[in-house]
């Protein structure tokens, strides 16, 4: 038996210790005979199944894993880097950067969890820093020093974290922001006027900010039909700083058919320039900034006027997807123009857009046996959406 008895001062206590081919690999003091035996032989079982790790690798301060596995992000996309880094940076290191590794519990990590969510962070704030937080432990289980995730069962926090329904205008209150972002039309059209017409882009194809930002001339294609070739994005580092061009949300190209009125607008913006340069440029040249595009068309006022003062620029996202979704798109083709990776995506963010049409569809069936109402008459919107929406694309 390799548990020594201890005895000083009139304590007694017991240290237990492990040999690996005859060489000291670990030992622990205990307070209580039972422990230093249960965990001798635990370390024993460990060793002799292959699962053993040396506690002393788990007495590091997790700043340490937490380096080593920042440094391993370097395949993962920019801005997935930046928000480990910040989660690291802002909630994980203040708390547990210092920490020994090993000494973590679940129990801890909860009651961080809890303290981020009464201190005022939104929950998906919480869940993002407890979704590094276990990847960082993830690494360090890899890496022969943990060999427990204490985090992984850790919920995350549930409470206000309902999900923000984003607004979908009409076409009619699409084009009227359009005019609202332009402002007062001189002689001459303005940097302003022209910037406005992104908002019919937008609105129409459903593309991202960053896709729209990222797009050249020569993605404007025209087989098999008039569309544009979304193949980047220009993001800003951290949120608000340094432009710079990546790969698509989902790293896969995906070409976005163009609306009949959107073909002349399109047109006067490629004609004469390069196959290079950018399609949508800021007034300055470059690739167009969201922040500065805002202040260009007055956006705050636009929206409070249209009477959707908290309207962001990606609901325009959702407008197109209603505006597909309620021409009769089927939602495979809605799921190819937004890019996501299934149908399912789409009917799990847009599903709820369809129910609108469910009165209608009951409205239909019950004309067709005989009520006032012809089965193929169609609704007062549903003509306006089929006749100025990108119905039969």
């Amino acid at each position: 038996m390799s548990v020594q008895r201890l005895e000083r001062g009139g304590r007694v206590r017991y240290r237990a210790r492990v040999k690996f081919h005859g060489r000291e690999v670990a030992t622990q003091v205990f307070d209580r005979k039972r422990d230093a035996l249960a965990w001798e032989e635990e370390q024993t079982r460990r060793l002799r199944t292959g699962e053993w790790i040396d506690p002393r690798r788990g007495r590091v301060p997790l700043s340490q894993i937490a380096d080593d596995w920042l440094a391993s992000r370097s395949t993962v996309k920019r801005r997935t880097r930046e928000s480990d880094e910040a989660a690291w940076r802002n909630y994980i290191a203040p708390r547990f950067g210092n920490w020994p590794a090993s000494s973590l519990t679940s129990g801890e990590v909860l009651a961080w969890v809890g303290q981020l969510v009464t201190d005022g962070k939104a929950p998906a704030t919480a869940t993002r820093a407890l979704a590094t937080l276990r990847s960082i432990l993830n690494f360090g289980m890899a890496d022969g020093r943990l060999h427990v995730n204490v985090a992984a069962a850790v919920r995350s926090p549930r409470a206000g974290a309902d999900r923000r329904e984003g607004y979908a205008l009409t076409y009619d209150e699409l084009h009227r922001l359009r005019a609202l972002c332009a402002g007062p039309q001189g002689p001459v059209a303005s940097n302003r006027e022209v910037a406005a017409e992104l908002v019919l882009v937008l609105g129409l194809t459903g593309m991202r900010w960053g896709e729209l930002a990222g797009l050249h001339v020569g993605d404007l294609v025209t087989v098999p039909g008039r569309g544009l070739r979304l193949q980047r994005t220009v993001l800003a580092s951290g949120g608000g700083g340094e432009l710079y061009v990546d790969t698509l949300k989902n790293r896969r190209s995906r070409t976005v058919p163009l609306v009949e009125e959107l073909h002349e607008l399109v047109d006067r913006r490629a004609a004469g320039r390069a196959a290079t340069d950018w399609l949508f440029p800021a007034p300055a040249g470059g690739p167009m900034r969201e922040s500065n595009w805002k202040r260009l068309v007055g956006w705050t006022k636009a929206v409070e006027e249209l009477g959707y003062p908290t309207l962001r620029v990606h609901d325009l996202r959702h407008t197109a997807a209603s505006l597909w979704l309620g021409s009769g798109a089927d939602p495979k083709v809605v799921q190819a123009v937004l890019g996501h990776a299934t149908a399912a995506m789409t009917m799990d963010v847009y599903g709820h857009l369809i129910a609108a049409n469910l009165w209608e569809a009951a409205r239909r069936v019950g004309g067709s046996t005989g009520g006032t109402t012809g089965a193929h008459a169609p609704s007062e919107v549903t003509r306006i959406q089929a006749a100025k929406s990108p119905a039969g694309l």
